[in-house]
């Protein structure tokens, strides 16, 4: 991941949230179901928001609303970007 790069989460993924502080999120065209916790969910949300942000602004906004160091915040985020780039479900800028 580069910093420089801004992501959006694709409009063919569908957010369930759940009771439970966790969510699902279902791929239109695959019908696969990814689990989310709930800092996933705060991420996928910016992502969805259709403002491009960088992994820079996703990782500093995760921090200012969770407990979690910057350097743990961005691994976090390069790993849930990594695999839904994999996936189709976010796009790079």
């Amino acid at each position: 991941m580069t910093a420089a790069r801004r992501y959006r989460a694709s409009e063919r993924a569908l957010l369930t949230e759940l009771g439970d502080g966790t969510g699902v999120l279902l791929d239109m065209d695959s019908k696969f179901y990814f689990t989310l916790n709930e800092t996933a969910i705060f991420v996928w949300k910016l992502l969805a928001a259709r403002d491009a942000l960088s992994r820079d602004q996703l990782a500093a906004k995760l921090c200012s609303d969770f407990e979690v160091e910057g350097e743990q915040a961005l691994a976090d985020v390069d790993a849930m970007l990594e695999l839904l780039i994999c996936e189709h479900l976010v796009t790079a800028a």
